[in-house]
């Protein structure tokens, strides 16, 4: 059993990039470094099916070109980065070309559905691999929601793969160092993961000062928007009035009717259940307020 703590995977070089929209660097250093636990899906179904369409793929893929796919289980380790390794889904027979294969559920198909536009966190994965097996040419076939095949060749991009290379042993250096990426859109959770508690310090971070406040006029921005958004939507709905829609050159608008239903939380707490079952969690608010004390100085 490989201890992922150890290395860099292929399929992990999208979040070192930060081209991974299920996983920031910040999110995989704290994996790295163990400041984190992975979750745990060795029991997930959906990756037990997985496991089994992919096997119909290959076949697919070895009937569609006429060839004989090898599953390939040899780890290859980067000549003088020895954390960066990979093993390949298959080889085919006689080539020095590759085989990635890949499902996708229905939700998730629509980014590979024009097959000139992969996903860049499998581009990156297939080009790993053949920089770290040496091989010219990665194929991706892929299962898209059960019904739809998708397949791309990727070739070797030497330019590609010394960029990767760079970025692996940049973010591995971090890895060492225990110096934590720059965290992005996304990291909330781990944020909090990694940071559940304060205390009474403040710290004096004057470079951030444009970030606070770039923050607060965007924050502005959205509360204007919003307040825009607001009165157009109430101004369509005058029109409409009693009826579904109305229709433009452009655009058919509905104001449809729905239903929704939600607890009545005073009727619970009226029978004295609405303590019983209540769940607390503990989390952190960022707040903004003005300086006084500059103000003051400035004053």
């Amino acid at each position: 059993m490989v201890d992922r703590t150890k290395l860099i995977g292929a399929s992990e070089v999208s979040a070192v990039l930060g081209l991974n929209p299920f996983c920031t660097p910040l999110k995989l250093w704290s994996l790295k470094t163990g400041a984190l636990e992975p979750d745990n899906l060795d029991d997930n179904e959906a990756v037990e099916w997985g496991c089994r369409l992919e096997r119909i793929v290959s076949a697919k893929f070895a009937e569609k070109h006429g060839v004989k796919v090898i599953a390939y289980k040899k780890r290859y380790v980067h000549p003088t980065m020895p954390y960066f390794s990979c093993e390949l889904d298959n080889i085919i027979a006689g080539t020095d070309e590759l085989a990635e294969i890949k499902t996708v559920n229905a939700w998730a198909w629509k980014s590979w559905e024009n097959p000139d536009e992969l996903p860049r966190k499998v581009i990156t994965q297939v080009m790993a691999q053949l920089g770290l097996s040496g091989r010219k040419v990665g194929w991706v076939a892929c299962l898209c929601g059960g019904q739809k095949y998708i397949e791309k060749m990727i070739p070797f991009d030497a330019e590609m793969w010394a960029d990767i290379e760079r970025n692996v042993a940049e973010f591995w250096q971090m890895v060492q160092d225990k110096v934590a990426p720059m965290a992005v859109s996304g990291d909330d959770d781990t944020l909090l993961a990694l940071h559940p508690t304060t205390n009474e310090q403040i710290q004096d971070v004057q470079e951030m000062n444009d970030s606070v406040a770039l923050l607060q006029q965007t924050k502005g921005s959205i509360k204007d928007l919003d307040a825009t958004k607001k009165k157009l939507e109430a101004k369509i709905k005058d029109v409409i009035k009693d009826n579904l829609g109305i229709k433009t050159s452009e655009y058919i608008v509905k104001w449809s009717p729905m239903t929704s239903s939600r607890v009545d939380t005073s009727l619970l707490k009226s029978d004295g259940l609405y303590d019983k079952y209540l769940k607390q969690s503990d989390t952190r608010v960022l707040r903004i307020s003005k300086n006084k004390e500059k103000e003051a100085s400035s004053g």
